[in-house]
Parts: structure tokens; C-alpha cells; sequence
């Protein structure tokens, strides 16, 4: 049987290697936000209180998108599909790695629930802030719509 051309194909990721670049990408993020925090707060540790004071948001910031990359990647190859459900498995995880970080396992839960519930509806939407309509013709619209209806 041969598939339809409607299917896409899927390309497996290496979630070492997406988690490991996804985390210095993060890393670079928690750099700038604990600059942030460190020239809003007043204290005696001057430019060094990056790493001293709020050094610690560095490290939340790298291990969130470190294990959200890689446990996207994970879901997917394990899968075998790109879809919502993967970034709600990695929204979750991210979740939990947050909540560590505040030593709390009711954060740990909702951080799970909430930013999978997030990244679910952020993939559902289109994975774009403009959304799926944006760059739909007029009839693929309406495919679309109908599709959706057509859930059999």
C-alpha cells in the first residue's frame, strides 16, 4: 500500500543533542535575566553577583530548555509523529524541573499541568504566535474546518 501524499514522513531527532543545544540556548536566556535581576536588586556583589547572587536562574533557565528539547525529541522519536502531544510531554517536564527548583512538589505538579497545558495549546494553535489561519489560502481554510469536523 502506498501512502497518500497528504502524510509527512517522520525524520528522527537525537534528543541528546537537541536537549544539549536547546540547554545552552536557555543557558544564554538565564545569563541575561539574572543580569536583569542583578542590576534591579541593591547588594554589595557588584558585576560578580550574576553569578553569586541570581547564578541560580542560569541554571533553571539551561535545564528547562535542555529537558524540554530532549524530552520533546524523546516523545516524538518514540512516537514516531510531531503533534501537540509531544510538546504537552516536554511542557510537563519542564514543569517538573521548575518545580524542583522552588523544592516544591505542589509547584512541581501544577508547573506539569500548567506548562504542558501551554505548549499543548501553543502546538495546537499553529506553533506561531500569528496562529494556523495566517498563511492559509481561503480554501485550505475551509478544508481545514471541515477536517476538523470530520473527526471519524
Amino acid at each position: 500500500m502506498v501512502a497518500s501524499t497528504d502524510e509527512t514522513v517522520y525524520h528522527a531527532k537525537a534528543p541528546i543533542q537537541e536537549g544539549i543545544q536547546a540547554g545552552a540556548i536557555g543557558a544564554g536566556v538565564g545569563l541575561l535575566v539574572s543580569a536583569v535581576q542583578n542590576s534591579i536588586g541593591t547588594h554589595s556583589h557588584g558585576a560578580a553577583g550574576v553569578v553569586a547572587r541570581t547564578g541560580g536562574t542560569i541554571g533553571v533557565f539551561a535545564a528547562m530548555a535542555g529537558v524540554f528539547a530532549a524530552t520533546d525529541s524523546a516523545v516524538a522519536n518514540a512516537r514516531e509523529k510531531k503533534d501537540f502531544w509531544n510538546s504537552a510531554a516536554a511542557g510537563c517536564a519542564s514543569g517538573i524541573v521548575a518545580g524542583g527548583y522552588q523544592r516544591s512538589g505542589q509547584t512541581m505538579v501544577f508547573g506539569c499541568l500548567g506548562l504542558g497545558a501551554v505548549m499543548a495549546a501553543f502546538d495546537v494553535s499553529g506553533a506561531s504566535l500569528k496562529g494556523k489561519y495566517a498563511d492559509m489560502s481561503e480554501e485550505k481554510k475551509e478544508e481545514w474546518r471541515k477536517a476538523q469536523l470530520n473527526t471519524k
